[in-house]
Parts: structure tokens; sequence; C-alpha cells
């Protein structure tokens, strides 16, 4: 890593310099993450219109205009947070130079990006440390919920359902969103993106899926393009039939999870903060502790991964390879009801 250059006498060395791109709300929380888990980091803003803000003068943050003008000086990592529609070009640039990347998921939304960055991960035989932003894998009640089943508590697994929603207008409340780029399929919005962690969090438990089927539908209410419901089914690579419903339409936020199995019953449930285990003698508490259930350390917990293996302490759990697998399915779902007719 070229992390800067010593200073002379007795100056402390230079900090790593980060690219970062975007700093909506998922930015500024890397951002944040990043700058406490490492105070020496200088940070460099890539904006197309070069503008400061309280943001840029609280973290003494350096404004560029493109990647080009970010190289004048050595660039230690590229963090990727803009709109996902937006994310291939910068993750070429990235790749091509070799820069360690941590990029939001899903990676890309389109099969064109998704060839284009794949195919340049080998063409660049790229090495760096890389993330992907799939935080729900650091929750540690599902990483109990997975160990279960690989030790086949249930038994195998024969059916599982996943179902996540949230009214949309409550999603970021100090934003219109009838404006977000959730709200527009061109920049990446619509469930099949948006809440691409169910798609995941079935491939991390129950291996690459098949027979992929989705049907989606709009409402009217919430006055956007993209798709506010999908309804989706598969066959995990265990052989398991899966539904998954996604929606922007529940007034009270969801995320849970079923699996059943011959010999017993897994249930997680985010918002109840439980994971029970319910078998044909006893249903058993598994998990409760609200820690187990806390998003908000997943984020600082994935970057801390990363910033371990920036120093060669570690590998990251979610490289992009494995980011791209995910992305893909909802790339290939989505392919199936936004191509034209």
């Amino acid at each position: 890593m070229a992390a800067g250059v010593p200073g002379d006498g007795d100056e402390e060395p230079a900090g790593m310099r980060v690219l970062i791109a975007g700093t909506g709300s998922i930015g500024q929380r890397h951002l944040r993450n990043l700058v406490a888990l490492d105070p020496t980091a200088r940070v460099v803003l890539l904006r197309a219109d070069g503008r400061e803000d309280a943001l840029s003068q609280e973290l003494e943050a350096t404004v560029v205009t493109g990647f080009e003008q970010a190289l004048d000086q050595p660039v230690d990592a590229l963090l990727i947070a803009t709109p996902s529609a937006l994310h291939t070009d910068l993750l070429i640039n990235g790749i091509r130079c070799g820069l360690p990347i941590f990029v939001e998921k899903p990676v890309v939304t389109t099969a064109a990006d998704l060839a284009a960055v794949s195919d340049c991960l080998r063409a660049s035989a790229y090495q760096a440390p890389s993330q992907v932003g799939y935080n729900l894998r650091w929750l540690a009640s599902l990483q109990r919920l997975r160990a279960l089943l690989a030790e086949g508590v249930i038994g195998e697994v024969a059916r599982a359902s996943l179902e996540a929603g949230q009214w949309l207008p409550d999603w970021r409340p100090a934003q219109n969103h009838r404006l977000s780029y959730s709200a527009d399929p061109d920049r990446g919005g619509g469930v099949l993106f948006d809440l691409v962690h169910e798609l995941d969090v079935c491939r991390w438990c129950l291996g690459d899926p098949s027979e992929l089927q989705v049907m989606t539908a709009q409402l009217p209410a919430l006055e956007i393009r993209s798709e506010a419901v999908a309804a989706i089914q598969l066959r995990s690579g265990s052989g398991a039939v899966v539904q998954i419903g996604l929606d922007y339409v529940a007034r009270k936020p969801l995320r849970r999870y079923q699996w059943v199995g011959e010999r017993g019953t897994l249930c997680w449930d985010l918002q109840a903060k439980q994971l029970l285990l319910h078998t044909a003698d006893q249903s058993q508490c598994i998990a409760d502790r609200p820690a187990d259930f806390e998003l908000g350390q997943t984020y600082r917990l994935m970057m801390e991964n990363f910033l371990a293996a920036l120093r060669g302490e570690q590998s990251t759990a979610m490289p992009l390879d494995e980011g791209l697998a995910s992305t893909a399915l909802a790339v290939q779902l989505a392919e199936q009801v936004r191509r034209p007719v």
C-alpha cells in the first residue's frame, strides 16, 4: 500500500489517502466509520461539480472533479457509494489501477455493466482487497442462523421464505421519495436492487440458486417509476424451494425469514429481535439480545474488516467476485421484468 510519505523529523507518517465517491446517507455512514477507525486517513471527495460544503470542511477533505485528478497524488483506497447505476466506470477505473475498493451494494444494475466489471476483473487479474456492502452478513443473529443450518439442526431445508419491506416515504424522511434513486429504475431503484440483501442471504445460507422467477407490481399511490413490489421464487443450491417477498409498501418495517426442515423450523425476525427454533417437542429462543440484531454495528464491522485487509491482517469477507455473484441474481430478475417488449 502506498500510504503516504513519512515526514521529516518527529512528524508522523501521513495517513492513507482514500477517494470517496458518493456522500449521501450511506456514503456518509461509511465515511464516518472510516475516519473514526482511522483518524489519520486523508479524505478526497469526488464531486463532478467540485462543490465544498460543511462535510468537506469538517473532514478537511480535498475535493476533485474527476478520477484522473484524484490520482495526481497516490490513492490508497476507493470507496464507492454513489447510486448503484453509476458504479461501473468508477469500479473499472479502480480495478485497472489495482486500488483496494469498498463498494456499496448492489455492485451494478444491468447485465451489460455486470459483464463489463466481471471482464475487467479477469483481464486485470485484480488482487487488491475489496469489500461489497452486504452488511446483513455481519449480523450476529444471522451468522448464528447460518451456522445452525449448516449444522443440520432442522435437517435438510425443504422450504424457506424471506420477506422485507418498508413504506418508501418513511425510508429517508428528510428526502422527497419521488426524487430519490429508489423511485427511478434508471438510477438503480426498485425493490429488486434496493432490497437485494434477501437474495444474498439466500445464496449465503443455501448456495447458488436456479430456476429464478419473479412477478413485480407498482403502487400508484407512491408516484414512482420503479417496481414497488416483487415476489420471487427460486430453487436454492441445496434444492430447497424459496419464496422472497419485497416491497416499498409495508407501513411497519419488516424483515423476517423462515427456514423449514424435517426436524424443525428456524424463524428470524429483525424487528422482533428474535431467532427461534421450533421442533416437534418445543420452541426455543436461540437469540434475542438487541446487540445481535443491531444494524448500525454491521457497517462498522464491515469497515473494520476492510481496513484490516488493507493492512494485510486478514481477507475481506465479501470481496468483489462474491458481491457480483449476489448482484447477478438481481440483474437476472430485473432483466425478466424490465426488458423491452
